[in-house]
């Protein structure tokens, strides 16, 4: 009998286990901090801010909008910072931006639309909660679905002969579980997939990766925070012998700073993709090689 296994490239089986083994190593910790939380009436309410916002860097946190409320999100990704002051950083390379409105139906569901510049892609999501962390730990995770459809704009003569719609469709979904130790820690885990109906050739049409995030408050208004994302290379999952298409994973740390009406994040990145789909499966910058750009966000409520 076959024996299943996953190949990390790289890195071989080191890798997922770790970030999985990482994260319930913090959230037994988490539980045991939680046991001396307060027990008065507010103990099962459930707890505020373990994010700043629903975007954190690289990757979609457990939050969401208020009931009523609009999100602006700007997103912009400079260049490799390769060639140092020749392009003062990726300042002068080529430039990825995307710009995104959320709204909060519920308190605990959103929906949003986005265009990004690169591929010309037309984004529709939405994020449901459907867990809240209580103040007491009763229940010790907030747990939210996410989801994005992603539709490739450009000119049909881009994918080929037999052109069909459906070449131009692209999906990500993920499960994020997250959960707050204290006022100022939170951290978040995030399995999720991938698919394209088409790609270029000899690259996989599916991809599931495994995400960690954590932000840490260094003042009531200022956080550092990172995220390393892992695509799984699934032998089983090949469509092709061939590893040299596979996707480099992502690493991206960062501060933000919150008010109540705007959220600015500055970081460095391995993505420049900025949407999920596209950054999950044809990511070919290495941490190794220390290929990372400069990139902000910036979050407007109203």
């Amino acid at each position: 009998m076959q024996t299943q296994h996953i190949r990390i490239k790289g890195n071989k089986n080191i890798l997922p286990p770790f970030l999985a083994g990482l994260f319930v190593i913090t959230f037994i910790l988490g539980n045991s901090l939680g046991s001396h939380a307060q027990t008065d009436e507010f103990a099962n309410d459930p707890v505020s801010g373990t994010f700043e916002t629903g975007l954190l860097a690289e990757t979609q946190t457990i939050e969401t909008p208020f009931a009523g409320e609009f999100e602006l999100h700007i997103q912009h990704r400079f260049g490799l910072i390769e060639n140092g002051l020749e392009d003062v950083f990726g300042i002068y390379a080529s430039s990825n931006i995307r710009m995104g409105l959320n709204y909060g139906i519920t308190q605990n569901f959103m929906v949003g639309y986005g265009y990004t510049k690169e591929f010309k892609l037309q984004e529709f999501h939405g994020k449901y909660r459907v867990l809240n962390q209580t103040e007491s730990n009763s229940i010790p995770v907030s747990v939210a679905l996410y989801g994005n459809l992603a539709i490739n704009s450009q000119d049909k003569s881009v994918f080929g002969n037999d052109y069909s719609f459906s070449d131009r469709l692209a999906y990500f979904s993920q499960v994020l579980v997250a959960h707050k130790f204290n006022d100022n820690i939170s951290l978040q885990f995030g399995p999720s997939f991938t698919h394209f109906n088409k790609t270029d050739s000899l690259v996989e049409h599916d991809k599931f990766a495994l995400s960690l995030a954590g932000r840490a408050k260094v003042t009531p208004s200022m956080s550092v925070y990172f995220e390393y994302d892992q695509p799984l290379n699934i032998d089983d999952m090949r469509e092709y012998k061939s590893d040299e298409n596979d996707p480099e994973a992502n690493l991206s740390f960062g501060i933000e700073i919150g008010t109540s009406t705007h959220v600015f994040q500055v970081f460095m990145s391995n993505y420049e993709g900025i949407t999920p789909q596209r950054n999950t499966l044809f990511n070919k910058n290495k941490i190794s090689d220390g290929d990372f750009l400069l990139g902000f966000n910036i979050l407007v409520r109203f």
